[in-house]
């Protein structure tokens, strides 16, 4: 099998390059982290590469055999709403959602020719909108209407279409969006938020491992007929179900509960 894996420098795309790699298939690993590129073993073909640049993804794929694309790229910044700027929301939005596209659309039509598939790795919070993650959570939500109105568009003709969407996972993801937070604390001490950015120093949620993550990606890649959706960690699976069922004011409580500082984050990490 012919594999692209995108956003291979990091935890869950370098873990996904590198068992795949290990079980014989042909794997090009693609980021725009050159260093975390040249740590994938040799069976790993790697490109660096900004997958925002249609033209770049365009010329790098060109006549390039495709059996699937595995879309592992993502990252985002803790904020409030009202803190977010134009500037980092569109940020947020091109890094988890338009990059996906640039790379979806000029894969599929050999996808089509192949009859290959398309995984790809969106988060918990695109079904479970956090508080000071309002970019972010705009931008999974956003994925998770798109893989689905690619799924019933390219099913009938041939092509498999999968979302995982985990919990909170430790590569180092969180702790980034972390730092950032302290910087929005630090530049305004007396602001509404503070507070807020204030506990989140420290951030390092885990509501699965990476392990379990590549397991489930690399098994939507492989199997003969994947899950339309793996929701990995328990976390992600039964938060979405009380959305449906509790009062949306109760579960606006429960969901604050969770963050840093409330009463539930307590409980789950103590």
């Amino acid at each position: 099998m012919h594999v692209l894996v995108t956003g291979a420098a990091g935890g869950i795309g370098g873990g996904v390059a590198r068992s795949l790699a290990a079980a014989g298939h042909d794997v090009l690993g693609v980021d725009r982290d050159a260093a975390g590129l040249a740590g994938l073993p040799d069976a790993v073909e790697t490109a660096v590469v900004d997958l925002r640049d249609e033209a770049a993804v365009s010329d790098l794929l060109a006549d390039r055999p495709l059996d699937a694309v595995v879309s592992c790229i993502g990252g985002y910044e803790i904020a409030a709403v009202e803190d977010t700027s134009a500037e980092a929301f569109r940020r947020q939005l091109e890094t988890n959602l338009t990059a996906v596209h640039v790379t979806v659309s000029a894969a599929l039509p050999t996808l089509r020719e192949r009859g290959g598939r398309i995984v790809v790795v969106g988060s918990m919070v695109g079904s479970v909108a956090l508080p000071y993650h309002g970019a972010y959570s705009a931008a999974k939500a956003g994925l998770d209407g798109y893989v689905d109105a690619l799924r019933r568009e390219v099913d009938p003709h041939g092509v498999d279409v999968t979302l995982a969407e985990p919990g909170p996972v430790p590569t180092g993801f969180n702790e980034r969006a972390a730092a950032a937070a302290a910087a929005a604390e630090s530049s305004d001490p007396d602001g509404p938020y503070a507070g807020a950015y204030r506990a989140f120093e420290g951030y390092s949620p885990a509501a699965t491992d990476v392990e379990t993550v590549v397991e489930r990606v690399v098994t939507a890649t492989t199997a003969d007929r994947p899950r339309t959706r793996y929701r990995v960690s328990r976390r992600a699976r039964w938060l979405p179900r009380l959305a449906r069922v509790l009062p949306d004011r109760l579960y606006d409580r429960l969901v604050r509960a969770g963050l840093p500082g409330g009463l539930l984050w307590r409980l789950l990490h103590r």
